[in-house]
């Protein structure tokens, strides 16, 4: 005799022999649908790593692979780690670095799009979003340059590679050949403190000092440099540090 199937509602799925052979088949089943339903907004850092995680890494449980790379961070400094670095991590193999890192590139793209074509540049404290939203959240200093030209029209972007958690290293050159290579006539510098502190250290101001008499010498202005942390930011040339 042929016995009715149970009752099932349409959104409820039967579990598969998959579920069953691969742990965590079922929780990624529903972060999936939570994006779908238009909750993505009320998703907490950890389920968005564990959705990404699922992308990358076809088979397993992530969710604890997620709260342990989490662990004494932010989802914000961990997408900011360099690559090399993220595939170091236990767990996280070239495949979901690479992702991890094409997220942060992708974002950064659809912000200098949202800025239009060739944005004008009255004030360089109008950068300090930008700059935050793509070296604010490192946990370790890097710089970042906006290039200008003569109509302080936005003319290129560079963001340079980590240094340490303290301090990290600018070489003038590299700043000067992006420069140059863009045609630009003025530089927006930026550099961030993971700690949080918007006070510029010794280094900081001699460093400025050297890429502005560089710049002189090539006709490059340094309109200014940039503090930010993940607060906020600090202006050399407001402060008269430069």
């Amino acid at each position: 005799m042929n016995l009715p199937a149970p009752f099932r509602s349409a959104t409820e799925q039967p579990k598969t022999s998959s579920d069953e052979e691969y742990p965590g088949t079922g929780h990624r089943f529903r972060l999936r649908q939570k994006v779908l339903r238009g909750g993505l907004e009320a998703m907490v850092p950890q389920e968005l790593l564990e959705l990404l995680l699922c992308y990358a890494i076809p088979r397993g449980d992530v969710k604890p692979l997620a709260r342990r790379i989490l662990s004494g961070t932010s989802l914000g400094g961990l997408l900011s780690r360099e690559p090399a670095e993220l595939e170091r991590i236990p767990g996280i193999g070239p495949h979901a670095a690479s992702l991890m890192t094409l997220v942060v590139r992708i974002h950064r793209e659809l912000q200098a799009e949202s800025e239009g074509g060739r944005p004008v540049c009255e004030d360089p404290e109008e950068l300090a979003p930008w700059f935050r939203s793509v070296i604010g959240l490192a946990e370790e200093e890097r710089f970042s340059a906006v290039f200008l030209d003569q109509g302080r029209r936005i003319v290129g972007r560079e963001v340079y590679e980590a240094g340490s958690r303290t301090r990290t290293v600018l070489y003038p050159r590299r700043l000067f050949e992006a420069a140059l290579r863009d045609k630009a006539t003025g530089i927006v510098l930026a550099h961030n403190h993971p700690g949080g502190s918007l006070t510029p250290s010794t280094q900081d101001r001699e460093l400025t000092r050297r890429v502005q008499q560089i710049g002189e010498s090539l006709e490059i202005c340094l309109v200014d440099h940039l503090l930010v942390t993940r607060e906020g930011h600090a202006s050399f040339r407001r402060h008269g540090w430069m």
